[in-house]
Parts: C-alpha cells; sequence; structure tokens
C-alpha cells in the first residue's frame, strides 16, 4: 500500500477487522533519504520510490524482500533520468587543471572515447594545443 497514514489506515479497516493480528512493515521518506544517501534523492524522487515499494508486486516482496536492493535498485534508475547539471567553473581555473588532467589520461582506460572527447572539448574551448 501507498497513501498518507490516514489513508492506509482506512484501507487497512476496510478490509480488515479491527481486532485482527497482522504485521506491518512501513518505509517513511526518511527510510527512503537514508537508504539512498548516495543517490540525494529529492523530494519528489523519495515520494516516486515510496510509491514504488507500496505497488510492488506481492512476488516481489514476499519472495526478495523490499530493502536496500530494492530502494538502491529504484533510485539507480531515477538517477539515470536525470537531466546533466550545467557547472560553471572559472577559465583560469580550467586553464591550470587542463594539463594535470591531460597527464591523468594516461592512466584511464577509455575505451568509449568519451574522456578523450571532453579534454578535446575542453581545449577547444580554452584554445589551448593538444598534448
Amino acid at each position: 500500500m501507498y497513501g498518507t497514514v490516514s489513508e492506509i489506515c482506512i484501507a487497512l479497516l476496510k478490509t480488515h477487522e479491527n481486532n485482527e493480528k497482522m504485521a506491518v512493515i512501513t518505509w517513511t521518506a526518511e527510510d527512503v533519504r537514508e537508504a539512498g544517501a548516495e543517490y540525494n534523492p529529492t523530494i519528489a524522487e523519495t515520494a516516486r520510490v515510496l510509491q514504488a515499494i507500496g505497488e510492488a508486486d506481492c512476488d516481489i516482496m514476499y519472495r526478495y524482500g523490499i530493502g536496500q536492493d530494492f530502494v538502491s535498485g529504484e533510485l539507480r534508475q531515477i538517477v539515470a533520468e536525470r537531466a546533466p547539471r550545467q557547472i560553471a567553473i572559472p577559465e583560469n581555473e580550467l586553464r591550470l587543471l587542463l594539463p594535470l588532467i591531460e597527464r591523468g589520461m594516461s592512466h584511464v582506460d577509455d575505451i568509449s572515447g568519451e574522456a578523450c572527447a571532453a579534454v578535446e572539448t575542453l581545449q577547444l574551448v580554452l584554445g589551448s594545443p593538444s598534448a
């Protein structure tokens, strides 16, 4: 189930007797933030994970459980959807870092070529000669 405390309580009272014994495991927004701290989830992302937990298939819940792995998996998917951040760095600082980056590239296994392409773009933007 997913919803507010009131909504969940009402749903439980509609389907179960008042004195019926049961076990309930809860996940709160704070639990999700703590379990997924490395992903730095936003309020909306945390709500999406809570909803995924509440709507998870019973087979998933009973067979695999809803724990750290489930939360991390949901957050990995959400993070993959995030738009890349735009970061501004002063030109003089980039000029200082470029030679260090170029030297460090010799230790990087860049099979896709993305890192080399990024360094080349930086060199073009700064008007620096290739190494």
